[in-house]
């Protein structure tokens, strides 16, 4: 049996689904599992999304097939936290039977992307070429093209977006529909929390004002909307720019219809954010992405092969 952990927010947890499904595809899917017990000690912004969004969507191939309690005790051998974040104190100091168990017989066999042991090419060789007679518990975010590039086709078949029902968003897909859409997604909010702060790069106006430069030679009448977490901060400091419209009205658990716009624009000017990520590989059209070159603090992003995808900065 082959677990694949989600956590985090919705581009998270967008790429996490489409390693799932890369394993389901290598592996069979009666072998690989999602493991979405994270959430019930983590409620990062807005908690578990994933069949919210895209489950019972008409002609889509999505589904998640969960692991069980006892799947999850005989994959990691650490008690599973099914009862939230009370428990999660509690099944730090598992009895000793069961933490000889856990240090013992699955450290072999539990693969985290993020801790370092492996390297990026070590990592997937590895998850590629497992031993499908054995257990794996498998942490990450996989946003590395090499998972899905070549199986995008696929994947949008099955994060396929829900009809909008919401009167304020079809005004500005009829907008978006009806123009030369460009989308810049700014992204504030956590990334200046204390928490990532010191991570996550808050991209300045230098690269909002190259992007939009390459855009303007492009198309003869671009106009932009703009989608962030932080309104009052857009209507200051993108005073700059012209033609342009605020999205607003898709907050709390209507934020994914942020990623449903920006998928309709015919180009994307995104953020170092998962969540602007995928509103551009859900994007359909013959459209152009302009990314930045910085994602975290110290670390450059990862060139893209993908089309027309183009590095700012």
């Amino acid at each position: 049996m082959i677990v694949v952990r989600f956590t985090s927010g919705l581009g998270n947890q967008m790429y996490q689904y489409s390693f799932y499904e890369l394993m389901k595809e290598k592996y069979g899917s009666e072998n690989v599992k999602a493991d979405i017990t994270w959430f019930n000690a983590n409620n990062d912004h807005h908690g578990y999304e994933l069949e919210n969004i895209f489950g019972n969507v008409k002609d889509s191939l999505f589904e998640v097939n969960h692991a069980t309690f006892s799947d999850l005790f005989k994959v990691t051998g650490i008690i599973p936290n099914v009862y939230g974040r009370t428990f999660e104190k509690i099944r730090r100091y598992p009895n000793r039977i069961i933490r000889e168990f856990t240090q013992n017989k699955r450290k072999p066999f539990i693969f985290d992307q993020l801790f370092g042991e492996l390297s990026e090419d070590e990592f997937y060789n590895s998850v590629m070429n497992l031993d499908v007679s054995k257990d794996y518990y498998i942490m990450g975010f996989f946003t590395e093209q090499k998972y899905y590039r070549d199986r995008m086709d696929l994947v949008r078949k099955k994060l396929v977006f829900p009809e909008i029902l919401n009167d304020s968003a079809n005004t500005f897909l009829e907008d978006i529909c009806s123009s030369e859409s460009v989308s810049i997604h700014v992204r504030r909010g956590d990334y200046l929390s204390d928490t990532y702060k010191d991570q996550f790069i808050s991209l300045g106006k230098e690269y909002y004002e190259d992007a939009v430069k390459y855009i303007k030679e492009k198309f003869d009448n671009p106009r932009f909307f703009i989608f962030s977490d932080d309104k009052e901060f857009i209507e200051k400091e993108f005073n700059w720019l012209e033609n342009k419209c605020i999205v607003t009205g898709n907050d709390g658990n209507r934020s994914y219809l942020d990623m449903i716009l920006m998928s309709r624009c015919k180009a994307n000017i995104i953020a170092n954010s998962t969540f602007s990520q995928w509103g551009s590989l859900l994007n359909n059209k013959e459209h152009i992405t302009l990314y930045p070159r910085a994602y975290m603090k110290g670390t450059d992003n990862e060139v893209k092969t993908l089309p027309g995808w183009v590095m700012i900065g």
